[in-house]
């Protein structure tokens, strides 16, 4: 239910993408039988629907990205950090204290990604991968930021701990 509840853009857009479709074959579709899409009305009708999905998504909110002050005062006050990068990029330099849950495994350790206290902060090598997991978590309902780069969230992770021994 949660699915349908976080795409009502792109299923409405299915359906008046579907329903354009169908009237444009029915009422210009191709006279010469030679257009693969507008030829058929089944393929008219899902071409229509993809179009209007595709159209529609366009409009969906993006996830939000914190801005850089943020992620500090969210690392202070015991924001998870999840790398999203696999065992070996992990090993290579990583966040201290973050976790490793590779972005193709997200799926199989969703317990232990809701036991995390939130908000969670996700980053990656670049800040596509993360910006995926954000999405997809999002969509479940859990509150998590793409916080890019390894690097820079292991910058404000830094900022964090010296604040605290300021103290």
């Amino acid at each position: 239910m949660q699915l349908l509840n976080n795409n009502k853009l792109i299923i409405a857009g299915l359906g008046v993408g579907a329903l354009t479709g169908f009237i444009y074959y029915s009422t210009i579709g191709c006279e010469s039988g030679g257009c693969a899409i507008t030829s058929d009305p089944v393929n008219a009708t899902l071409y229509g629907a993809f179009m209007g999905a595709l159209l529609f998504s366009s409009f969906k909110k993006k996830p939000k990205k914190k801005n850089n002050m943020d992620f500090t005062q969210m690392i202070k006050d015991g924001a998870t950090v999840i790398d999203v990068r696999t065992r070996p990029e992990f090993a290579g330099g990583h966040v201290a204290e973050s976790l490793n849950i590779p972005l193709q495994e997200l799926n199989k350790h969703m317990d232990e990604i809701k036991a995390q206290k939130q908000p969670l902060i996700l980053c990656c090598r670049t800040g596509n991968r993360s910006g995926i997991a954000t999405q997809m978590l999002s969509q479940m309902g859990i509150e998590c930021y793409n916080g890019g780069a390894w690097e820079e969230v292991n910058y404000h992770q830094a900022q964090a701990q010296a604040a605290e021994s300021e103290k």
